[in-house]
């Protein structure tokens, strides 16, 4: 019996799916595994203080007063010693003021002018303060953790003095720290349209993108950050940072790269030997991570941080034992007033669970995950995968779509969102969002792959050629894509290159049905 074109269509589909299915698979990783944790720990950029740099000056702020507890405090001995500056006599009122005694008035009555001579001048009016005053009012509000009073200030020492680079500074970072980003930025876009070439406008901006999940953005200011005289290992933690969350597998080396960098600067910091262990981790340089994330662990011993990352390490080298205490422990060290951090402890959690096929306890992980820190697209990004390795692609698709709403630019949610639309047979929205995959991550094969998937179930088997074409410029020799290409040239009845690019899948190690 001849079946008819539908039915082969649908047998060919079937039978490069089955091909393929683990193409597919392998972008979903370990449920975000190749793909999280993300580093969290952003390092603070060293601030330029005026108060600091001017600390014989005295402040006509009445708010400005001497501390106590301070090594540098001095007396000041202005209205004690008069315009001399000279010490007061012994048995003044000033003297017995200044030695702490009880002040007995011995002071002459006041003698009336002699007619001709001038009387007593009149009491000096202090002087209005200034904008440094005000900058100097600002830093300390800082120090004391008041970033909102301390912006107020900042904005009066700006009205006093507009072009007050310290004033400009000080109010962005600010408002950076009170989390209004979008003025933070907007600042930081000032000084930088005046100063071009400010380092500290440049990193602090960088910093402001990264908040806001502007990480391509936030890569190239810290890039004219270091162009313009930035040279700390913070500055290159954080680029590695960012371009990790660019999500490409393209930036990936560029941030392995600043990591390195950030630790020749400074090579006891625990928290870049994370970021670096992480990464190479993803890149499945498995020794390497493990020497990073044992390096972290001997400098921080209680960072959890660096037992987070090393749960997610020994997870991928199986040895689970280790991999559950590791991230217990990260649980119980994540600071408890750190809603960010303990999201980031519960993630990777939830993965360590899932490559133990321990499914609800992952779900409640990454439930957990998502409550602490509902800004956050990579718990929803996980979860959606648990659900649809669970052949739940309805659930699926809601996470992901949620995880697209909160960052756009994330080609593997994309991914993820396309996969869950191809197994509900929702195929036009799965190649959507696979050419938004791939025009996000030009450098990631599976988008295109998945795409070839997906023609190939709708019979349009001269698409999928041309998409698993694409995939293979990227890996040439990827035995999977190669075979499914195969497939669809066969299907769309062109069988001299099929036979070709079966010889060539046979040649990679791919075990091709002798017909």
């Amino acid at each position: 019996m001849r079946l008819k074109p539908v039915k082969l269509a649908l047998l060919g589909a079937i039978a490069i799916s089955l091909f393929i299915s683990w193409v597919i698979a392998q972008d979903i990783g370990h449920l975000g595994v190749s793909a999280d944790p993300i580093p969290l720990v952003q390092a603070k950029r060293p601030l330029r203080r005026l108060a600091i740099r001017n600390t014989g000056r005295n402040s006509n702020l009445a708010t400005a007063r001497p501390d106590p507890a301070s090594k540098d405090l001095r007396a000041d001995v202005s209205d004690i010693g008069g315009a001399s500056g000279k010490a007061p006599k012994a048995g003044s009122n000033a003297a017995a003021s200044a030695s702490g005694a009880v002040a007995v008035n011995t002071t002459p009555p006041p003698v009336e002018p002699v007619a001709g001579k001038p009387g007593p001048k009149p009491e000096a009016k202090p002087a209005a303060p200034t904008a440094e005053d005000y900058i100097a009012k600002a830093e300390d509000l800082v120090a004391k953790n008041n970033p909102r009073a301390a912006t107020e200030a900042f904005r009066q020492a700006l009205a006093l003095k507009p072009d007050s680079l310290d004033a400009q500074l000080g109010l962005a970072d600010t408002l950076h720290d009170v989390k209004d980003y979008g003025n933070a930025d907007t600042e930081y876009q000032k000084i930088i349209a005046q100063h071009q070439n400010s380092a500290e406008a440049h990193r602090g901006r960088g910093d402001t993108l990264y908040e806001l999940k502007r990480y391509d953005e936030a890569v190239n200011e810290y890039q004219a950050a270091i162009k313009s005289g930035a040279a700390d290992a913070g500055v290159f933690n954080n680029l590695a940072n960012a371009y990790f969350r660019t999500g490409t597998r393209e930036n990936r080396d560029h941030a392995i790269e600043n990591y390195r960098k950030a630790i020749e600067k400074e090579p006891a910091w625990p928290d870049a030997y994370a970021g670096l262990a992480n990464i190479l981790r993803v890149q499945k340089q498995m020794n390497e991570a493990q020497q990073a994330v044992e390096k972290a662990l001997q400098l921080a011993p209680n960072s959890a941080l660096a037992h987070s990352v090393a749960g997610r390490v020994y997870a991928d080298l199986n040895d689970f034992t280790r991999a559950n205490a590791e991230s217990q422990k990260a649980v119980d060290l994540a600071p408890k007033d750190s809603p960010s951090f303990l999201s980031f402890a519960y993630l990777n959690l939830g993965g360590i669970l899932y490559a133990q096929r321990r499914f609800d306890e992952a779900i409640r992980a990454y439930v957990t995950a998502q409550s602490y820190d509902r800004t956050w697209a990579v718990p929803r990004n996980s979860l959606g995968n648990l659900y649809l390795a669970a052949n739940r692609p309805l659930e699926a698709s809601e996470e992901f779509e949620t995880a697209a709403k909160l960052e756009p630019k994330s080609s593997i949610i994309h991914t993820g969102l396309g996969n869950a639309y191809a197994m509900m047979q929702k195929y036009d929205a799965a190649i959507a969002n696979f050419q938004t995959a791939a025009q996000l991550d030009p450098k990631n094969p599976n988008p295109r792959s998945n795409m070839g998937v997906v023609y190939a179930r709708q019979g349009r088997f001269n698409q999928a050629v041309d998409a698993f074409n694409q995939a293979l410029q990227i890996e040439p020799n990827n035995a999977a894509f190669q075979l499914a290409l195969a497939e669809s040239l066969q299907r769309a009845g062109r069988k001299k290159e099929a036979k070709e690019a079966f010889s060539r899948a046979e040649a990679l190690g791919a075990k091709v049905k002798k017909k």
